[in-house]
Formats: structure tokens, sequence, C-alpha cells
């Protein structure tokens, strides 16, 4: 690692004792020239561009600059030990890395398109503060839509055992909104592989109408349809943080990879996995079904990033340099 103090050393120029060099320059100042003399006997300060008092200074890398509505950004920050990003007002922590720090952006739905920054803060290893603000421009994403038709009650069912169920969202928004030891690793996979009776039923963002009502809002994840009972795996290492019934999205699972990046697996036939548990990349988690409000066997993938849901897909096919 190229410090200052190794430059310095190899330039020739070591590094003289300030009281002898005061001496020396006290002694000139009276002879003829003498105040010349002092001034050229005075320690020179080197600048050195980009190399810090204890090595080179933090720099930032992204994974690419034009993000999509919904989609995410993979930031790199070398050379420092801690770092976070801003972009639209919200802050994306950052986790060491082989080569400083690194993580996600995420870029929600209602993003604006167009040029923006995204700012960030890094501190090296001596206590450094290094701030950058990089250029991005978001783009548009064309939001597909879909009618739903969901059944009416059936009247001669049971009724439920136990209170009402309270709707998961607000649940959901404060796991999401959590930042723990990062466990992840790249790269992320698809819970279930697709294929013959594997296929996207819903794509994430879309917006939707239910039995004949308007279309509004942007669906939060991806739906994918599959027989029931098939597996469902989790999509990267971290730890199960919630494992129940829900209201909506029927029996849940939620897994916390660390870092600020949360995955969520709905309406399963069955919970394979307790609160507190690890789990490892492509461990099973539960089943496909067609629990909570579901018109149909499918398995419910959402994915978090600091708060924000993002677009799983774009995850695995490169599209976003990771």
């Amino acid at each position: 690692m190229a410090t200052r103090r190794r430059v310095i050393a190899a330039l020739g120029l070591g590094l003289a004792a300030p009281g002898a060099v005061l001496g020396q320059a006290a002694r000139a100042a009276g002879a003829p020239g003498g105040m010349a003399q002092a001034q050229a006997a005075l320690p020179h300060r080197v600048v050195l561009p980009g190399v810090g008092t204890d090595g080179p200074r933090p720099a930032v890398r992204l994974s690419f600059r034009t993000p999509f509505q919904g989609g995410a950004i993979y930031l790199e920050v070398d050379h420092a030990v801690m770092a976070a990003a801003r972009a639209f007002g919200r802050v994306s922590p950052l986790s060491p890395g082989p080569r400083g720090v690194e993580g996600f952006v995420g870029f929600g739905v209602a993003d604006p398109p167009g040029p923006a920054v995204l700012e960030v803060t890094a501190t090296d290893a001596v206590g450094g503060t290094f701030r950058f603000s990089e250029p991005i421009t978001v783009r548009a994403t064309q939001w597909t839509w879909d009618d739903i038709w969901l059944p009416p009650p059936d009247p001669n069912a049971p009724p439920p055992e136990g209170p009402p169920l309270e709707p998961e969202q607000p649940r959901l928004d404060a796991l999401y909104a959590t930042v723990t030891p990062r466990q992840w690793q790249l790269p992320f996979i698809i819970p279930i592989e697709l294929g013959g009776e594997v296929w996207v039923s819903g794509y994430f963002g879309e917006q939707r109408s239910f039995n004949g009502g308007p279309r509004t809002g942007h669906h939060g994840g991806t739906d994918i349809a599959a027989p029931a009972g098939t597996p469902v795996r989790s999509t990267n290492h971290g730890t199960v943080v919630l494992s129940e019934l829900t209201l909506v999205r029927g029996n849940l699972v939620v897994v916390d990879h660390g870092g600020g990046v949360l995955s969520c697996y709905g309406h399963l036939s069955q919970r394979s996995v307790e609160v507190g548990q690890a789990v490892r990349r492509g461990d099973v988690v539960g089943r496909v079904g067609s629990t909570g409000l579901s018109s149909g066997p499918h398995l419910h993938w959402e994915l978090a990033v600091a708060g924000v849901l993002v677009d799983g897909l774009r995850w695995l096919d490169g599209t976003q340099g990771f």
C-alpha cells in the first residue's frame, strides 16, 4: 500500500527533526540574504493527490448508473471501513467487503425518472471522511397491468378459530427498515426455477384491478405460479425473522439477509422454518400454496433494500451489473 511516509521516502525527501530545521533557519536569518535562506531551510509540504496519511483514499464504484424504477445499484467503496449512500432522501447502509464496503441502493416505483445524484459518505481506516456525488439517471419502467377476480367468501365455511388476523403490512414495514450484519453473498437465486408448470404469473410493480375495480397501486413482489407443494427456496443466506399465518399473504416467511436486504415468501401451504433459524441460499423455507388473499397456488416473492421494495427478477439476469 502506498502510504504518504513511503512515498516521501521514495522521493528522497526524508523526515527532518523539526527542532533542528528551525534552528538552522534561525541562524540563517542573521546572515546576508538570511530571510530567503531561512525560508529555504524550512520544511516543505508535499501534496500527493490520491495518497492518504495511511494509504490510498476511498474510491467509489457503481455496477451501473441508469437504474430502472424498482431497480437497484450494487455499490462498492474501496479502502473504506464505513460508508453509506443517499438517494431521494433515503439512506442505504453498506457492509464490509473484500476491498472495503459494499451493498445495494434500491429505487422505488415512485422515484421520479431522470437525472439524479447518489451521494456517498465514506470513512477510511484513520478516521478521514470523504464525500462523493455520483451522477445517475433513473429510467422509467413500463408497468404491466392485470385484472384479478377473487371468488366470494364461502358461506358454508366454518368460522375461523381465534381472533381475526391483523394486516401484516405495518410489521413488514418495520422489518424491512432494520439493518443487521451482512450475511448475503452474490449471487441471489430465484426461489423456484422457472419452466414447465412454473411460470411468472404476476410481475413486480404491475397495477391491478380486483373484481372489476380500478387499476391502482403497484404490486410489491413477483408472483410465481407453481403446483401446490412445490419447494420454495431462500434466495440467499440469512436468518428467519417472521414465520406465521398472516391476513393477506397467508402463510408467510421473511428472511433477513443482513445489510438492509430482506426477502418475503407468501401464500405458502406449509412453512418449513422457524423464527431465529439460520438458512443458506437454496434451503427450503416452505411449499407453494394458496393461503391468504390468493386466487390459486403460487408464490408471492418480495425483495426489499433499506425499506424499498425492488424487482427481484432484475437481480437474476445481470441487467443491473451484478
